[in-house]
């Protein structure tokens, strides 16, 4: 099995041996796994404490790792005709890893001391592995920009507000978007969005959120205090993504506080913040509405 990076995973450990299986009347049907180098057949003998493996394990396998798993089933193993599946990664942290499909089952001798040994197979699933966690960002982020979709950033706010967190919501609209597709078309409204998307992921690292919630609408939860700062750098950045001869690009921005108080919800918070984003549009556009302590603070 090769790792994340392709390279072939081997490692020190206190195995005494291990040998290729070899069979009598089925030895050349097992010999056609090597055509399967993602599936490996393992048999592991915990008195003599060696591991027998199929032929196409040579070399693929981190040893010291698969004698740990090993050695966690010897306290809870399999009962008598119980196939047991999980899941686990193999690899140390900072080297490549793959993960692992296992079933397997136990030969018992006398009860008493344990199975005396692991009868199995592992399947190299990094790949599948892969694919789930592309389906899964596919499913929280928006496709054009990057950033969180509108229910996914709904629901990691929600949590935030759950455990109590302070913080502040932004909403964040570009102004006179409309005219901009309308005289420039929607390739170029789309370019827009992705690097205003991109530059609110600058300006707003993690642990903060950014989210998209529609058309030309971006959302922002931080925890941080110098939240005004950051919305003003916004304005100034903003302003440079389009040429001075070709038009001028803006946003308008509205900040409201979150308490950390309970019942505080996200749909109440994001009320407050489309509120002060208008009211910084109706005041000019290309400024902040800061909402505190029930007082509007344009600027």
């Amino acid at each position: 099995m090769t790792g994340n990076s392709g390279r072939r995973l081997e490692g020190r450990s206190t195995i005494k041996g291990h040998e290729p299986i070899r069979f009598s009347q089925t030895e050349q049907l097992y010999r056609n796994l090597s055509f399967f180098t993602d599936t490996v057949i393992f048999e592991y003998s915990y008195p003599d404490r060696i591991m027998y493996l199929s032929p196409n394990a040579e070399g693929q396998i981190d040893l010291s790792a698969l004698e740990r798993v090993f050695a966690k089933h010897r306290e809870n193993a399999p009962g008598d005709g119980e196939i047991r599946s999980f899941e686990f990664c193999l690899g140390k942290m900072g080297e490549p890893y793959h993960w692992c499909s296992c079933k397997l089952t136990a030969q018992w001798g006398d009860r008493t001391r344990g199975p005396v040994k692991l009868i199995g197979k592992l399947q190299d699933i990094t790949g599948l592995k892969a694919r789930e966690e592309q389906l899964l960002l596919q499913s929280i982020k928006d496709g054009l920009t990057g950033v969180y979709n509108k229910t996914a950033f709904e629901y990691r706010v929600e949590e935030k507000l759950r455990e109590g967190r302070r913080g502040w919501l932004c909403m964040i609209d570009i102004d006179n978007f409309k005219e901009i597709n309308d005289c420039f078309g929607h390739p170029a409204g789309d370019r827009i969005l992705m690097q205003v998307g991109g530059m609110l992921c600058d300006i707003y690292p993690e642990p903060d959120l950014v989210g998209r919630v529609g058309g030309d609408e971006f959302v922002i939860f931080t925890s941080d205090a110098n939240v005004h700062e950051r919305a003003a750098n916004l304005l100034d950045e903003v302003e440079k993504i389009v040429p001075e001869e070709e038009g001028r690009l803006s946003v308008s921005i509205g900040i409201v506080p979150s308490t950390g108080k309970s019942g505080e919800g996200y749909q109440k918070l994001f009320s407050r913040a489309d509120r002060a984003m208008y009211h910084a549009k109706q005041a000019g556009k290309n400024r902040i509405a800061f909402f505190k302590d029930n007082i509007w603070h344009l600027t």
